[in-house]
């Protein structure tokens, strides 16, 4: 039996407005035996970095020749262009802002620009009529573009050839010296924890053991919070505050059974350091 196309849909809508809704009900209109799976559409809003590394964790657990329908889009209606991405047998459809850039190697991929005119002719001759919005491309060109991959259409049907590489975005290096790593959050997930950018590949630099290590950092108000490195939550009671690795490969900052983010009072930038402790003579 033949499979059914997968749409895998991530995107900083939210719940509360229609915006995830309408655009499913878009895609089922092009083609009803499209499968569209929800990633997650709570990304922080216009936090492309975040979408960015949500995405790159997420395509390895999906089927080859999944169409990975991307919008987070700060920049909608502006001259940035909208993108399909081949790279290998997946494909990407999104705003050209960086948010493919950790997922897909641009060296490799075939890149497209999707012209929104013969976009509209295809979708007329299917009787669909999109809307025309400046601020909606979700609805508008995403979504439909996506729908017609799902239906075996080339994007050369649709689309240029980009003539430059896509827009790309590095998630900051933290400084790393034998005895100290620092870094800073990047964003926080539904659970209030806060994922920084020093990766666990950063503590084999350090010159003490994982043990011997204890993450800083300071409020606000200059109070300067000291947290143990433990391998997860329940390391620690309920109530107190914890750093690990996450599924991810990221150092996080949480508070076991609770919102790290209310609770200490983290904020996107903050600084988070890694220290190796002082030996005892």
């Amino acid at each position: 039996m033949k499979s059914r196309p997968i749409i895998a849909f991530l995107s900083d809508f939210g719940i509360k407005d229609p915006y995830v809704g309408i655009c499913k009900g878009v895609v089922a209109s092009i083609n009803p035996e499209a499968v569209v799976t929800d990633i997650t559409h709570l990304i922080s809003p216009q936090n492309v970095l975040q979408a960015a590394i949500y995405l790159e964790a997420s395509v390895p657990y999906f089927p080859q020749k999944t169409i990975f329908l991307s919008v987070v889009d700060p920049g909608v209606g502006s001259e940035r262009a909208c993108l399909v991405i081949k790279d290998g047998s997946r494909t990407f459809v999104g705003p050209d802002n960086g948010l493919f850039s950790l997922a897909t190697d641009s060296s490799k991929a075939c890149t497209y620009v999707i012209e929104k005119g013969l976009l509209n002719e295809l979708l007329a001759e299917r009787g669909i009529k999109t809307g025309t919005s400046s601020t909606f491309h979700g609805r508008d060109i995403f979504s439909p573009a996506a729908a017609l991959l799902s239906l075996g259409i080339a994007p050369e049907r649709f689309c240029s050839m980009l003539t430059r590489r896509p827009l790309t975005l590095n998630i900051p290096e933290p400084d790393i010296s034998r005895k100290r790593a620092e870094g800073a959050i990047l964003y926080f997930d539904h659970f209030g924890n806060g994922a920084t950018n020093i990766k666990s590949s950063h503590l084999s630099l350090l010159s003490c053991s994982r043990k011997d290590m204890v993450v800083e950092l300071c409020s606000r108000e200059g109070k300067r919070l000291s947290i143990p490195l433990k391998k997860t939550f329940s390391m620690v009671e309920p109530g107190m505050p914890v750093a690990f690795i996450n599924s991810f490969g990221f150092l996080e900052i949480a508070v076991n059974m609770a919102d790290a983010k209310k609770e200490l009072g983290l904020f996107e930038g903050q600084k988070v350091r890694i220290l190796c402790k002082a030996k005892r003579a």
